[in-house]
């Protein structure tokens, strides 16, 4: 089996973009050459055990045009999460509105369990430790978004003629929304995030579940289940788009510390 650097050195005379970042793995189980461009615009070179490097060189060459639309998509496309200062008059989007963060010693007199929100705008937090501040900012988001939920998911579930469905909200990583699970478990899940996407996205990411939880056949995202979606939401394509790109700005629970004043010596 050829080594890896042999490889390099043929798709090094190829005089590829530096910022195509190109890797090769050689794949014990493959048995074509594959090429796969990672989401932040890296190119990963997969070759079966039985390639010879001037075949691959060969391969790379011919989808190269291919190869340049993709990185360019997806470094386009690249997270940049934005991040959040747990001090006063930080902004949380929540269920398409915007709120101003407010740290509290207590409770306002009568109020529910800190954190809250009210409807002048303000998110009214405990004064802690910033990631203790992150962590209940989070589970208010899961609290609200978990009841927008499941008096959202009814509709769907009615017209989809969905019984017996489960709803939790929980963070999901940096790479989904949303997942439906199927029996047993029958559960359509959102990320916490979700909840400060617009309104329009948050309604988005819940039908694209809801039309897996109807089980339709064939593929996952076949056409029964674009035949649902068109039917549920006519512009979801749209708005499949405007997710990919307001999505990767979204909070998805980055912060950092308080600056610490500065005085001079």
């Amino acid at each position: 089996m050829t080594g890896p650097d042999a490889f390099r050195a043929a798709l090094a005379a190829l005089d590829l973009p530096p910022e195509w970042q190109v890797e090769v793995a050689i794949r014990p189980r493959r048995r074509k050459t594959g090429i796969q461009v990672n989401p932040a615009g890296g190119v990963a070179v997969l070759i079966p055990p039985t390639a010879a490097p001037e075949q691959v060189a060969r391969f790379v060459s011919g989808h190269r045009r291919w190869i340049t639309e993709k990185v360019d998509t997806a470094t386009r496309l690249a997270p940049d999460h934005a991040v959040k200062e747990f001090v006063d008059g930080e902004e949380f989007n929540l269920l398409g509105r915007r709120y101003q963060l407010q740290l509290v010693d207590a409770s306002p007199a009568g109020a529910a369990q800190l954190p809250l929100i009210t409807s002048d705008g303000v998110l009214s937090a405990r004064t802690q430790r910033p990631e203790l501040a992150r962590r209940a900012v989070i589970g208010l988001y899961q609290q609200v978004g978990l009841a927008w939920l499941r008096r959202e998911g009814r509709q769907y579930e009615l017209d989809g003629h969905i019984t017996g469905l489960n709803y939790t909200v929980r963070d999901l990583g940096r790479r989904r929304w949303g997942i439906y699970e199927g029996p047993p478990k029958h559960t359509t899940t959102l990320h916490w995030a979700v909840f400060g996407l617009p309104m329009r996205l948050i309604e988005y990411v819940l039908a694209h579940e809801q039309a897996h939880a109807a089980q339709p056949g064939g593929r996952p995202h076949g056409r029964a289940w674009q035949w649902r979606m068109h039917l549920w939401m006519p512009d979801w394509q749209q708005r499949r788009t405007e997710l990919a790109e307001i999505g990767r700005h979204a909070w998805v629970g980055d912060w950092k510390p308080r600056s610490s004043p500065t005085c001079c010596p």
